[in-house]
């Protein structure tokens, strides 16, 4: 690990992949952070980006965490930056019963769970978000499902043909980074404007514990 790349670990266990994405919070434009808590509900974090401390969040640094959709044990979670709202947030969350339920956040209620979930009998899946505020959901074999923005912030779901994304080159990109420790299917890549341009690396470790390793792109 070179002395340009930053590294911070998270405290509590947790299950899954974490998924994080660039939002538009800040005037840098924040990193948002999901990952399933290994016994019960979600945590979602913040980065500050902004040269300025925000309330006790330092520039560059984690915020402590919310927990979320407690009494739901969940396998994996995915948050966008959606194009609607203004500003809202999207967040896909697997629970352990197969449930893909679809959640948003929004200023002042925070988080909340739609009264339509994605699909059931769900193994695996990665969301995209399109401009336009089109939502669809890879997953696999080539199934998916997508939700248009008529009604939003409510979401209705019609099948559609998407394919997983190829994950590997997270794990390439950790192990050249020297990172040797990761949960089986737990890397990911994301890639910020911080910076001039840096890659967002995430894994958990054999502990359960969740990473984040931040490698400029210059």
């Amino acid at each position: 690990m070179s002395k340009n790349e930053q590294m911070h670990s998270f405290t509590r266990p947790s299950t899954g992949p974490g998924s994080l994405v660039q939002g538009a919070y800040g005037t840098r434009g924040n990193l948002e952070l999901v990952v399933a808590d290994a016994s019960d509900g979600l945590w979602v974090h913040w980065l500050n980006a902004d040269p300025e401390a925000v309330g006790d969040v330092a520039p560059g640094a984690w915020s402590g965490g919310l927990h979320f959709a407690a009494g739901t044990r969940y396998t994996a979670a995915q948050i966008l930056q959606d194009t609607l709202g203004p500003d809202f947030l999207e967040v896909l969350a697997l629970t352990a019963d197969g449930v893909l339920e679809s959640w948003f956040w929004s200023p002042g209620p925070g988080f909340q769970r739609r009264d339509e979930d994605a699909a059931s009998g769900v193994a695996d899946f990665h969301a995209m978000l399109a401009a336009d505020g089109t939502l669809a959901v890879a997953l696999g074999a080539g199934a998916g499902v997508a939700s248009s923005p008529a009604a939003h912030p409510a979401r209705t779901w019609a099948p559609v043909a998407a394919a997983l994304p190829d994950r590997t080159p997270a794990e390439r990109e950790l192990a050249a980074a020297g990172v040797a420790d990761v949960a089986p299917g737990s890397a990911r890549a994301a890639t910020s404007t911080r910076d001039g341009g840096t890659r967002e690396l995430t894994w958990r470790d054999g502990a359960g514990i969740l990473h984040h390793l931040a490698v400029p792109l210059r």
